[in-house]
C-alpha cells in the first residue's frame, strides 16, 4: 500500500495556475511524517523566496529519516504532476509565502511560511 504524500513547490503566482508546473516531491513511505520534514525545511527560515534551493533543502529533509535513500531505486521521487494516490499534499508556494496542506477527507489549512516555522519550532519543544 505504501505511505504516499507530496510536496509541490510553486513558484509563478503571476502565471495562470492551467500554465503553472510545480515541482512535485512525492514519498512512497514516508507520509506519516512528511508534515515534520517540511517544518524541519521552513524552521531553518532560510531560502524561502528561491524555490529551487528551497526544493532541494525539503528534499533532503525527507531524505533525511531513510536508511540507504540514495541507493535504493523506490521511496522517493521528483516529477511536474501530481500522483493522484497520496493521502497528503502539502503545497508550498513561494511566491505568496504560504503552505497549504490537502489532507484526504479533510479541510485543507493555509498558513504562512512564518507560522509553518513556528509550529515546526513549537513542536520540536
Amino acid at each position: 500500500m505504501g505511505d504516499r504524500a507530496t510536496v509541490e513547490i510553486w513558484n509563478n503566482a503571476a502565471a495562470p495556475k492551467s500554465e503553472e508546473r510545480p515541482v512535485v516531491l512525492y514519498t512512497h513511505w514516508g507520509g506519516s511524517t512528511l508534515i515534520q520534514d517540511v517544518m524541519s525545511a521552513i524552521e531553518r527560515r532560510e531560502r524561502w523566496d528561491d524555490p529551487s534551493y528551497l526544493s532541494r533543502i525539503i528534499f533532503c529533509h525527507m531524505l533525511n529519516g531513510s536508511n540507504d535513500p540514495l541507493n535504493d531505486s523506490t521511496g522517493y521521487g521528483i516529477l511536474t504532476d501530481n500522483v493522484g494516490d497520496a493521502w497528503l499534499e502539502i503545497v508550498v508556494d513561494c511566491d505568496r509565502q504560504e503552505i497549504i496542506v490537502k489532507e484526504f477527507d479533510k479541510n485543507n489549512e493555509t498558513y504562512t511560511f512564518d507560522e509553518f516555522a513556528k509550529m515546526g519550532e513549537d513542536y520540536d519543544t
